[in-house]
């Protein structure tokens, strides 16, 4: 029986991830939340099934990720990020510096420890074979607009690197992110769609989580349909992470005024 963790699973990369694997027969889920009330909220009655764990409470709570990452687990996901490009964000690095120090803790207290593969989501603009399909204006654009994001991105790649000779990693590298329906997805190490569903991202990284390939590699799920919904609150948010960028202290002042949260 495959045992996948999820950390991150309040989030709608997490929650398609959940969908998926809940409907799987003989699977378990330890999912991972920051809290347990809000997560519960969205999920009401998910406590009561048997094969779901929820474990709950800070990131830097070593023993807690331990937990979640125990020795029956196959493969993690690690989804926990934000779509707003908040100066000084840092989620993507305490992450992996969290999971590796479980991992560590658990490589020296088991006998024979197996770390499970790490499915770490990431984005297509950071691969350059990926990034090189894009127009000169849009990757212009998006990487100045998500740029403390990427920069986040950057310095959790760059950590789970330096483990390279015992951890089995898989950066998933999609295009824009839409919350449309499944509509089926493929696998390319080549170059990113424009767009796909949280459903099919999902779909592709549990096949990620299945394979046996794809070690240290960037992956990007793509879309297999046209007519993927565009979502309208992009161009906004794009605007947004423009202006964090050129001015990030204005992010702050808006901030501390509860103009954005």
């Amino acid at each position: 029986m495959p045992t996948y963790a999820i950390l991150g699973a309040t989030g709608k990369t997490g929650a398609a991830l959940l969908d998926h694997l809940i409907k799987a027969p003989n699977t378990r889920i330890n999912a991972y939340v920051r809290s347990k009330t809000k997560f519960l909220k969205q999920r009401p009655g998910l406590e009561k099934i048997e094969d779901v764990k929820i474990f709950e409470g800070s990131l830097s709570d070593i023993p807690l990720i331990a937990s979640t990452l125990s020795p029956s687990v196959d493969a993690a996901f690690c989804v926990l990020g934000v779509n707003e490009n908040i100066p000084g964000i840092r989620i993507a690095q305490d992450t992996a510096s969290s999971v590796i120090a479980a991992l560590c803790y658990l490589r020296h207290k088991e006998v024979d420890f197996q770390p499970p593969k790490l499915i770490i989501l990431s984005s297509a603009t950071l691969n350059a074979v990926m990034a090189g399909e894009f127009s000169a204006v849009a990757k212009a654009v998006i990487s100045r607009a998500m740029s403390h994001v990427y920069a986040d991105l950057r310095f959790a790649e760059e950590n789970l690197r330096l483990h390279q000779s015992w951890l089995d990693v898989t950066f998933v590298q999609p295009g824009g992110l839409s919350q449309d329906v499944q509509k089926g997805h493929k696998l390319s190490v080549d170059n990113a769609s424009d767009l796909v569903s949280y459903p099919d991202l999902a779909a592709g990284m549990i096949e990620i989580a299945e394979s046996q390939t794809y070690k240290w590699v960037g992956v990007s799920v793509n879309a297999t349909a046209k007519d993927v919904r565009f979502e309208p609150n992009l161009p906004p948010q794009v605007l947004r992470g423009l202006v964090w960028h050129f001015a990030p202290w204005l992010y702050w002042t808006c901030r501390s005024l509860r103009i954005v949260s």
